[in-house]
């Protein structure tokens, strides 16, 4: 089922009107809002498990590539807009959500270290609690992780970075677990997983860097000088996603109430619902 989701994705991505939607969200004109709201819904009625993986690569992942990075982030690595979709294995991913921090998204755990003399992020999962969980498409994906930017020992607060996580071949890089969390029910062609970082290392280059750079210095720059604001403006490119969410889940319940439920032979409540 996972496998079949996957190849829908794929060919759902590629259609005209999704894959204009999806121009339209790299180059944030006015049209992607509305038109990727509408495409959402339509999915998601038409097939949960596709709308929900669908939004996991098209509003999470593309939506942080896309507003907490450059233009050379979305042209790497957002396989939509690298013109070879049909040949991408893997997708991407967002990985925020950790074991231990509930709602509290400024709390993870999970560290990016910069060591300078490298040139080099070093990603790392503290503890149990720092496992990020729940992670869509994780057996099918790569890249985004939200970690707290550490550099000289002092704390940046939350920044994204672009964290390879399977080779062309699908083998996964050394210090990269994934654990498969099994099928959901009612959505057994989604993927969700947990994902543990052993001292991973990525270029300097892969932090998404619109709201908050590193220069080669090891210098921390960013336009935003509070970091509480910084972090709300991070937040802020999340919350078409949020609405995505509400617009599949109208979907799904559109779906619902046109389809028959057939009650059980003697039911008292007759042979449909």
């Amino acid at each position: 089922m996972r496998a079949l989701t996957f190849e829908t994705v794929k060919f759902t991505m590629g259609l005209p009107l999704v894959r204009r939607a999806i121009q339209e969200q790299v180059k944030n004109t006015k049209n992607f809002f509305s038109r990727s709201l509408v495409i959402g819904e339509v999915l998601s009625t038409a097939d949960m498990a596709t709308g929900v993986k669908c939004g996991t690569i098209y509003w999470l992942y593309g939506g942080v590539i896309t507003n907490l990075g450059r233009p050379r982030h979305a042209a790497n690595s957002f396989p939509p807009m690298s013109g070879k979709l049909q040949e991408q294995k893997y997708m991407g991913m967002f990985a925020m959500t950790e074991r231990g921090h509930g709602s509290n998204a400024r709390g993870i755990q999970t560290e990016a270290t910069l060591d300078l003399s490298a040139q080099e992020f070093v990603i790392h999962t503290l503890c149990e609690d720092a496992q990020k969980m729940y992670i869509g498409n994780a057996t099918h994906g790569n890249y985004a992780v939200f970690a707290q930017l550490t550099i000289g020992g002092r704390s940046q607060g939350p920044h994204c970075f672009i964290v390879p996580v399977r080779d062309e071949s699908g083998s996964l890089y050394p210090g990269v677990t994934v654990i498969d969390m099994m099928h959901k029910e009612g959505l057994h062609g989604v993927d969700n997983g947990i994902l543990i970082f052993v001292k991973v290392r990525i270029p300097r280059d892969n932090l998404l860097d619109k709201f908050g750079s590193v220069g080669p210095d090891g210098q921390y720059h960013s336009p935003i000088k509070n970091k509480d604001a910084r972090f709300n403006a991070m937040l802020a490119a999340l919350t078409p996603a949020r609405l995505a969410v509400m617009f599949q889940a109208l979907g799904a319940m559109k779906h619902l109430g046109t389809s028959d439920v057939t009650s059980p032979p003697g039911s008292s409540y007759g042979p449909n619902i």
